[in-house]
């Protein structure tokens, strides 16, 4: 036998039989379709026991702002008397989002709204809305549990997952073109989420405007003392010009109900037909292809393994075969 016809010969064996693939695949027609029954029922029952997920919005309108006035001479004589000016071009999206990182705002933000305690009613999950509107799935895996009062420690840890919930579940966004600011959040229950979104626009605006007005403060009370120790006309003008323009950004300041914004859409109960997740027809269809795919390679593992083992066998015999003739040639 020449070269080119053994390399054709090892081709051939080389070669996937499709006739033999699609053999295997009707054989193993009843394991493939136990697999997609078995991951379809499971799926279906993760669909159903899964409630929807809603999302509340607020929409802000930043406030145009003036930048922080020309201080001239002034602002060094600040600087050098350790007195800051400001001049910073924090926009409030980012102060938002500052906040929203930062645990110990949060933490006391989920104190201070009672927030742990909402989610930990024995009522919590009143409000959920289901496929088909059955629960019976929902309730049969967190059923009534005996809620054990928590020590001191352990609250603290509970509260301090939920932070970090919070953390994820907020979302602040800022359009580049339109300046509009978006805060959201999204829950199982949609009566709660607006409530949510209100709670942090409030609490953030309130302690962004708490540390703006230690800020002015500190500039007005610079300035009046360098006024009352000026002596030059002009300075003193310039000066009282300085103190005007600040006291007029503290009134803005003030006047504002939120942090450098004023409120464009406020947070609403989302339409119960107007859920973000879970995308059950998506999660069906994926699961069903999955599982078909995973029928087709347990039936083909499981040929290769049993193939592997008639190949052992087959060795092990010529191996015992050539030990018995060798046996007799030597008796």
């Amino acid at each position: 036998m020449n070269t080119t016809q053994e390399c054709q010969n090892m081709v051939e064996e080389d070669e996937i039989d499709l006739r033999e693939l699609w053999q295997s695949v009707k054989d193993g027609k009843r394991t493939i379709f136990l697999t997609m029954l078995a991951v379809m029922t499971l799926t279906f029952v993760y669909v159903l026991a899964t409630p929807n997920s809603y999302k509340s919005e607020a929409v802000l309108m930043p406030s145009a702002q003036d930048s922080t006035p020309s201080l001239g001479g002034l602002g060094g004589l600040a600087a050098m008397a350790g007195v800051s000016i400001g001049g910073g071009s924090m926009t409030p999206d980012v102060a938002f989002k500052s906040l929203l990182n930062n645990y110990s705002f949060m933490k006391n933000f989920v104190e201070k709204n009672h927030i742990y305690e909402y989610y930990n009613r024995d009522d919590a999950d009143k409000n959920y809305v289901f496929a088909l509107g059955y629960r019976g799935l929902y309730d049969l895996f967190h059923g009534s549990k005996e809620k054990k009062a928590l020590s001191e420690a352990e609250k603290n840890d509970a509260i301090y997952k939920l932070t970090k919930t919070l953390q994820k579940k907020i979302s602040i966004s800022a359009d580049k073109k339109s300046g509009l600011i978006t805060i959201s959040y999204t829950d199982y229950d949609r009566t709660y989420a607006p409530k949510v979104v209100n709670y942090f626009l409030k609490d953030a605006s309130a302690y962004l405007v708490m540390n703006g007005l230690k800020h002015i403060n500190s500039q007005l009370n610079y300035f009046q003392k360098e006024m009352a120790n000026a002596e030059a006309i002009e300075l003193r003008k310039n000066l009282s010009e300085m103190i005007s323009k600040i006291l007029q950004s503290k009134v803005t300041m003030q006047a504002k109900e939120y942090y450098q914004c004023d409120l464009l859409t406020a947070p609403k109960t989302a339409y119960i037909k107007d859920k973000t997740k879970p995308k059950r027809g998506l999660i069906l269809v994926v699961a069903f292809i999955t599982s078909m795919i995973l029928g087709i390679f347990i039936v083909f593992f499981r040929n290769f393994l049993k193939e592997g083992k008639e190949e052992d066998r087959d060795e092990w015999k010529k191996s015992l075969g050539s030990f018995k003739c060798q046996f007799i040639i030597k008796r």
